[in-house]
């Protein structure tokens, strides 16, 4: 019973150092490159995030991972992905038992484990990363990082393990530390989310398909062109929205520049469409009421936003339009958005991105409609 307690307590504090000094020290190398400017991305927005950007943002990150427990599904099971760190520790422990009972030498054995752990971890990387990827110099460059770490950590490991007595416990009181402190950190956002998910359930809004369309003034009646290289099934405004348009007066094209969910497959039929025509940015933040039952369409206009239909029902919760302040590290500003499910907004607005907008667009006319729609009503 001893050596089966060893045993476990060994594979448990392996799992924690590998967590916390393997993938937290490889977010840690990672949100440095990115903050210093030796990673630099493909990202129309965060060429170049900074350091304190990039260290806030990878903390949240990794924090989320560790505590949250993201899930995936594999082969229809919904497993949490965290579980692909948890198994690559406990092989490295089984590969440390497994090699302490060879006749090699021990820096032989060591050199063995600390390949082993390099190659595991590196190709962990591909399905669970530590830290946010956005193209293949940042997946590199985590696996890269990554590896080099867990070959030092596999060699480290071999002499703990191999050393290991049943008469002493391998967990020593900062192990138990650590364990105690994510089994509260857990167990406080398990109670936390579940409560929230009771929020959402009990407020029944219908599900919202968001669409953002940046409007231009042109010659001829107001149309639908689709972004970069023409697709002419690149379309995802509905006839009657065009023709609602058409109707209050606007004229100049129409591009979509972000939505959420799934063209196909369709969405549910409860989905309500939740459209917004946008002119330019505002530097105020902009609550727009969410429907009660029907689709919606909101347009920017030289007398503020208008609605169509007019006669919507709306509720007081809203979808939340903020501006990105003008950092440095951004080569344009964009228009992010928050959805109030019935938990009201964060207070950190940058959630998802809308538009983005050059210089000069900022300096759009607004359109001035020649039927003039009222505002909407709350039931």
């Amino acid at each position: 019973m001893r050596v089966i307690r060893t045993r476990l307590f060994g594979a448990l504090r392996t799992i924690l150092e590998y967590i916390v000094f393997l993938m937290g020290g490889t977010a840690i190398l990672v949100m440095f490159a990115r903050g210093m400017g030796i990673l630099w991305t493909r990202s129309p927005e965060f060429v170049h995030p900074g350091f304190r950007v990039a260290l806030v943002s990878g903390c949240m990150y990794f924090y989320t991972l560790i505590v949250y427990m993201p899930r995936m599904v594999i082969w229809g099971l919904v497993v949490p992905q965290i579980l692909s760190w948890v198994f690559v520790a406990a092989l490295l422990y089984v590969c440390a038992l497994l090699l302490a009972k060879t006749t090699s030498g021990t820096l032989i054995q060591r050199i063995v484990l600390a390949l082993i752990s390099l190659y595991c971890t590196g190709r962990v990387i591909i399905f669970f990363s530590p830290a946010q990827l956005y193209d293949l110099a940042s997946i590199y460059f985590t696996m890269f990082f990554a590896g080099l770490l867990g070959g030092v950590y596999g060699f480290f490991l071999f002499p703990r393990v191999h050393d290991e007595s049943p008469q002493t416990s391998p967990m020593l009181v900062r192990h138990w530390i650590v364990a105690g402190a994510w089994t509260l950190l857990f167990s406080a956002n398990w109670g936390r989310t579940e409560y929230q998910l009771f929020k959402i359930r009990s407020i029944k809004d219908p599900m919202l398909q968001l669409y953002f369309v940046k409007w231009t003034p042109a010659e001829g009646e107001v149309r639908e062109q689709p972004i970069g290289k023409p697709v002419p099934s690149a379309h995802y405004l509905t006839d009657l929205e065009i023709e609602e348009l058409r109707a209050a007066g606007l004229t100049g094209i129409l591009q979509t520049c972000g939505h959420t969910g799934l063209e196909y497959p369709p969405p549910p039929p409860e989905t309500r469409r939740f459209v917004i025509v946008m002119a330019r940015p505002s530097s105020e933040t902009i609550d727009l009421p969410k429907p009660a039952f029907v689709d919606i369409l909101y347009l920017q206009t030289d007398q503020g936003w208008k609605v169509i239909p007019p006669s919507a029902q709306t509720v007081t919760r809203t979808v939340r339009l903020t501006v990105a302040g003008s950092e440095s590290h951004l080569n344009m500003l964009s228009t992010h958005y928050s959805n109030d499910i019935g938990l009201g907004h964060p207070e950190i607005p940058l959630i998802d991105t809308t538009c983005s907008w050059l210089p000069d667009e900022f300096q759009a006319p607004l359109p001035s409609l020649s039927n003039q729609l009222r505002p909407p009503t709350s039931p």
